[in-house]
C-alpha cells in the first residue's frame, strides 16, 4: 500500500478486515459528516454538544469558524477523486497542511485587524485565537498598514503551496484575465484539480480518467492556438500539442510481449524535469575567422563551411584546399586552442562520410541534456528493436538512441567526474520507462556501493544490488548456467533467438511449462576494475564466455570502469565488446585501451564523451543525459509502490547470489565452482607447504580468489599450525615441511 496512505488512513488496528479503499470510504463519510456537524455546531442546532464546540471553534476561529466545515466538506471532495485517481496520494503532503495554516492565519489576522482588535476579551469579534497570535500580539509594532502587508504575503505564500502555481504562471493568468476577462472561466476547473500531480499524472490512474484529462487539455491547447495573435505564439503552441501527442502514444506504448497475469503500467514521462537551458557559441563569425588565419599562417589554405551548434561544443566545419595534408591540420591542435583562447579543442579529419575537417570548439555556455526530451521523441517511442537506450545527444543536437540488443554488450570507462555513473543511471531509466519487470531482469553490481543501491525496490532486479564481490561472481556464474538453459530450450525447439523463440511461444497451443517467454536479462558492473582486481581469473573467462555466446538468448553485459588500463580492459574483453562509450581520461593511453584510438583525454567532462557502436569506424561525440538522483527516486518509488499496492510478485532469486551447484562450461576459469568446499582448502594446504611459504596476495594470483577468501583460508592454516604468525610485509613462514 502507498505509505502516505498508511499515514492518512492507518486504521488497521481498529479495522483490520478494511482494505485500502474501504478506508478511504470510511474517511470520505467522516469529512463530510463532520463537516455537517461543525456547521450546525455554528448555527447553534447541533445540541448541548454542539454548543460546547460552538464556544471552542469560536476563541479559535472568531469570524473565520465557517472556514473549518468547509475545510472538512474540501477534504472530502478531495478524497473522493482520491478514489478514482490514486497516484494523488503523493500529493497530499506536508506541503498542503502549510498551505492552509498560511491562509487561515491570514485570514483571521486580517478579521482582527478589520475589527480592531485590541486585547484578549475581544478575540471572539474578530479572528479567535489564531487571528490574536499573528495580529496584535506579533505585528502590533508595525501598525495595521505594515501588518497587513505582512499578513497579506503570508497568505498570499500560502495560496501558492495550495495550488502549487509557480509565480510567473500567477502573474501569466492575471494578464491574460486582464485581456480577455472571460479566461477566468478556464482556470475555475484547475481550482478543484489543487492536488493535481505537478510532474503528471502516473498511470496508477484509470485509463478512462487519463484520456478525459488528455483531451480537455488538447481542446484547450487548440482554442489557444485558435485564438493566437502572432506566429511565435502558435509555434509554441504547436509544439506543445506535438508534445502531447508524443507523450500519450509513448504511455501507451508497450513491449510485444504479454503478461496473461500482471497488469503493469509503465511510468509518466512528465516525472522527469524539462529542460531549461540553452547552449550560446559565442561570436561564430569571429572564430571561423580566427580558424582561418591560423592556419593561413602556417600556410594550409581552406575554406570555411557550415558550423553546428550542439549542447556542449559548436563543430566549425572547414574544407582543405587541395594538396593539404590532413595531418599537417590534426597537427596544428594546440596552436588553434591557443588562437581561440579555448580550453580544448578535438579535430575530426575528416568527418565521416564528408569530404570536410571538422573543429569542435567548448561553447562559452552549455546547456545541460534532460533525459526526458530524448524519451518524448518519435525515434525512441517508436523504435522497434529491442532494449532501446537514451546514449544522449550529438554535436548537431540530435537525440542518439542505440538498442542493446545490437550492440551487443557495452563497456563504459570515464574518469572521477566525467560523467559515467550518470550515464548509467540514465540508460537505467531508460529501460526502466519502457520495460515491465515480465519483460525486463536485472542484475546490477555496484562495487562502489553508492551509485546503484537507489534501485534496490525496483521489482525487476533478480537480487538486491549486489556490492560483495563473492557474490558478484556468483550472479556471473548463475548467467552463464542460466545462458546454457536458454540455449538448451532453443535448440530443442528449434529457434534461432530470443524473439524466435518469445513469438513462438506467444502463437504456440502446445501445454508445455517450458514453454514461457524469456525475459530480456541486463548485468550491469559499475567498477569492473574492482572486481577483476580480487578475483580476475574467474571473473575475466566468465565475462568473455557470456560476451561470446549470450546475445543470441538476450543477456547483454554494461561494463563501467574509472580505470581503463589492459589488466582491466583485456584484450579477449575489448574483442568481444565492440560497442564503447568514454567519458573524460587522464592520458592519451586510456583513450586507447578503451577506443583503439586517442580522443577521450581532450573531452569536457560532465557527460561529454565519444561513443563508438558495432560496426562503426570513428566514434561519434556526444552529451550525455543528466539525471538528478530525485528523478531516479521517483522512477524508483513508481515501481515500488506499484508493486506494493497490487501485491505483484518480483523477479528475485535467491539462487542468483548462490554458488552454482553444477560444473561451469567456461574454458579458462582456473579456479573451482566451489571455492569455498573442503577441495580448495586442501589444494591450498599442499601449495603453500610445497612453496615453503604464504601470504594472501600469493593465494589470490594463484587460485584467483578474493582477498577476504584469501584472508580466511591463512587463517585456517595458522589455527591448524601449517603456517607462522603474521610477519609484517613478508610472507608468513610454513611450520610443516613438504614430503
Amino acid at each position: 500500500m502507498l505509505k502516505t496512505l498508511k499515514k492518512l488512513f492507518g486504521v488497521s488496528r481498529f479495522l483490520p478486515e478494511l482494505d485500502l479503499q474501504a478506508k478511504i470510504t470510511l474517511s470520505i463519510i467522516i469529512s463530510f459528516a463532520t463537516g455537517v456537524i461543525l456547521f450546525l455546531s455554528i448555527i447553534d442546532k447541533a445540541g448541548v454538544f454542539g454548543g460546547f464546540l460552538r464556544v471552542f471553534i469560536y476563541i479559535l476561529l472568531g469570524y473565520a469558524a465557517i472556514l473549518l466545515p468547509i475545510t472538512f466538506f474540501y477534504i472530502g471532495t478531495v478524497l473522493i477523486r482520491l478514489q478514482k485517481n490514486m497516484e494523488m496520494a503523493n500529493d497530499i503532503n506536508s506541503r498542503m497542511y502549510w498551505g492552509f495554516f498560511f491562509l487561515l492565519s491570514s485570514i483571521t489576522g486580517f478579521l482582527n485587524i478589520f475589527n480592531n482588535v485590541e486585547n484578549m476579551s475581544q478575540m471572539e469579534q474578530g479572528g479567535g485565537l489564531l487571528g490574536f497570535f499573528f495580529y496584535p500580539l506579533i505585528l502590533n509594532r508595525l501598525g495595521p498598514i505594515a501588518g497587513g502587508v505582512v499578513l497579506f504575503s503570508i497568505g498570499f505564500f500560502g495560496f501558492f503551496l495550495v495550488s502549487q502555481l509557480s509565480f510567473v504562471k500567477f502573474i501569466e493568468n492575471i494578464k491574460e484575465i486582464i485581456k480577455d476577462p472571460k479566461k477566468v472561466l478556464d482556470l475555475v476547473p484547475d481550482l478543484f484539480e489543487v492536488w493535481k500531480r505537478q510532474s503528471a499524472p502516473l498511470l496508477n490512474a484509470d485509463t478512462e480518467l487519463v484520456d478525459s484529462q488528455n483531451l480537455k487539455m488538447k481542446k484547450k491547447k487548440l482554442k489557444e492556438l485558435q485564438a493566437a495573435d502572432n506566429d511565435e505564439l502558435r509555434q509554441i503552441l504547436m509544439q506543445e500539442l506535438m508534445e502531447q501527442e508524443v507523450n500519450e502514444k509513448a504511455i501507451q506504448t508497450k513491449s510485444n510481449l504479454k503478461n496473461q497475469d500482471v497488469d503493469w503500467k509503465l511510468p509518466a514521462f512528465d516525472i522527469l524535469k524539462n529542460n531549461n537551458t540553452k547552449s550560446e557559441p559565442g561570436n561564430i563569425e569571429e572564430n571561423k575567422e580566427i580558424i582561418r588565419q591560423t592556419l593561413e599562417n602556417f600556410k594550409i589554405e581552406v575554406s570555411m563551411e557550415d558550423v553546428v551548434t550542439g549542447p556542449t561544443v559548436s563543430q566549425y566545419t572547414l574544407k582543405p584546399a587541395s594538396g593539404v595534408k590532413l595531418a599537417a591540420i590534426d597537427s596544428l591542435q594546440r596552436d588553434l586552442a591557443l588562437s581561440l583562447a579555448a580550453t580544448a579543442i578535438r579535430i575530426q579529419a575528416p568527418i565521416p562520410g564528408k569530404s570536410l575537417v571538422g573543429i569542435e570548439i567548448p561553447n562559452p555556455i552549455k546547456s545541460e541534456v534532460r533525459l526526458k526530451q530524448i524519451l518524448q521523441t518519435k525515434k525512441f517511442v517508436d523504435f522497434d528493436k529491442a532494449l532501446p537506450v537514451a546514449i544522449g545527444v550529438d554535436v548537431s543536437g540530435k537525440g542518439i538512441v542505440d538498442p542493446i540488443s545490437k550492440m551487443p554488450h557495452l563497456l563504459v570507462a570515464g574518469a572521477t567526474g566525467s560523467g559515467k555513473s550518470v550515464w548509467i543511471n540514465s540508460m537505467l531509466l531508460s529501460l526502466l520507462y519502457r520495460y515491465t519487470p515480465f519483460e525486463l531482469e536485472l542484475i546490477l553490481v555496484d562495487m562502489k556501493r553508492v551509485e546503484l543501491k537507489l534501485y534496490d525496490k525496483i521489482p525487476h532486479l533478480l537480487a538486491p544490488v549486489i556490492t560483495a564481490s563473492e557474490k558478484a561472481i556468483n550472479a556471473l556464474k548463475w548467467s552463464v548456467v542460466e545462458m546454457d538453459r536458454r540455449y538448451q530450450l532453443l535448440e530443442e525447439f528449434g529457434k534461432r533467438n530470443i524473439e524466435d523463440f518469445n513469438k513462438f511461444v506467444q502463437n504456440s497451443s502446445v501445454e508445455d511449462e517450458r514453454l514461457q517467454e524469456l525475459p530480456y536479462i541486463v548485468f550491469v558492473i559499475d567498477e569492473l576494475g574492482d572486481l577483476m582486481m580480487l578475483a580476475k581469473n574467474e571473473v575475466e573467462p566468465i565475462i568473455v564466455r557470456l560476451t561470446q555466446m549470450s546475445r543470441a538468448v538476450g543477456i547483454h553485459l554494461v561494463l563501467g570502469t574509472q580505470r581503463p588500463d589492459t589488466g582491466v580492459v583485456t584484450g579477449l574483453i575489448k574483442a568481444n565488446i565492440p560497442s564503447r562509450i568514454a567519458f573524460t581520461v587522464a592520458s592519451q593511453i586510456d583513450s586507447r585501451v578503451i577506443l583503439d584510438q586517442g580522443g577521450a583525454e581532450k573531452l569536457l567532462g560532465q557527460g561529454d564523451g565519444l561513443y563508438l557502436s558495432q560496426g562503426s569506424i570513428q566514434p561519434i561525440r556526444f552529451q550525455g543525459c543528466f539525471v538528478e538522483e530525485n528523478e531516479v527516486r521517483k522512477v524508483v518509488n513508481f515501481w515500488e509502490e506499484q508493486t506494493e499496492n497490487n501485491q505483484y510478485q518480483t523477479n528475485f532469486k535467491p539462487e542468483v547470489l548462490e554458488v552454482p551447484k553444477i560444473k561451469l562450461n567456461v574454458p579458462g576459469m582456473t579456479a573451482a565452482t566451489s571455492n569455498s568446499g573442503d577441495d580448495l582448502y586442501n589444494n591450498i594446504r599442499d601449495y603453500v607447504i610445497s612453496q615453503e611459504s604464504a601470504s594472501t596476495s600469493m593465494l589470490q594470483t594463484a587460485f584467483g580468489i578474493g582477498y577476504p577468501k584469501a584472508r580466511k583460508m591463512i587463517e585456517q592454516l595458522e589455527e591448524e599450525g601449517i603456517v607462522g604468525p603474521s610477519n609484517g610485509s613478508k610472507p608468513r613462514e610454513v611450520m610443516v615441511v613438504s614430503e
